[in-house]
């Protein structure tokens, strides 16, 4: 009798719980051409960023960390960084000229900028990002799929060099994964349009 009861409970508490999850789950939206001026949420490991489009060509993501620090980070048609400010030190690009800069979404389409570093007010050498479109693909994030471009990142600062496929959507102007040469892809793990 008392084993029934707590059967019966448990099966309660599940369809409660679960049925109280439905209301939360049926919120979340994916952002999409009709919601997404008011912006989005995405998440990561162990950080969520609020994003949001200011004009024409850039894109905001403010960052929390699991340890409180928050971040800022502004970013030319979602592409690349051009400031990022946070406790833990700020960054500039030094570059004229951005206003006209553009990258076509088509195969094969390549753009460069070439750029100062100013990292907590002093410059760093000149830096390089190089990209081009490889293709476009569709890629799910949590609950939403989204058309991406494939957009090779090659940075150059002096000798050094970094390589990786971004994972671009040009709806959200936001790269939401990236691909690294052994294959290896690191994408954040949800999303959700903001209210």
């Amino acid at each position: 009798m008392v084993r029934r009861s707590f059967k019966a409970m448990t099966l309660g508490g599940i369809l409660a719980a679960a049925l109280g999850l439905a209301p939360q789950i049926a919120a979340a939206t994916c952002p999409s051409g009709a919601n997404l001026g008011k912006g989005f949420v995405i998440e990561g490991g162990a950080a969520k960023s609020e994003v949001r489009h200011l004009g024409d060509h850039f894109v905001q993501a403010k960052t929390r960390y699991s340890d409180g620090v928050v971040q800022t980070d502004l970013y030319h048609d979602g592409l690349f960084a051009i400031s990022r400010f946070s406790p833990r030190g700020a960054s500039m690009m030094y570059q004229a000229g951005l206003d006209d800069w553009k990258l076509e979404m088509k195969k094969g389409a390549k753009a460069s900028v070439t750029y100062v570093p100013l990292v907590d007010s002093a410059p760093l050498p000149e830096s390089t990002v190089e990209l081009e479109v490889k293709g476009r693909e569709d890629f799910t994030l949590g609950n939403c799929s989204y058309e991406v471009f494939v957009i090779s990142e090659t940075r150059k600062s002096g000798e050094r060099n970094r390589q990786y496929d971004q994972l671009y959507s040009p709806l959200l102007k936001f790269v939401i994964a990236r691909r690294y040469p052994d294959g290896e892809t690191k994408a954040y793990r949800g999303i959700e349009a903001l209210d």
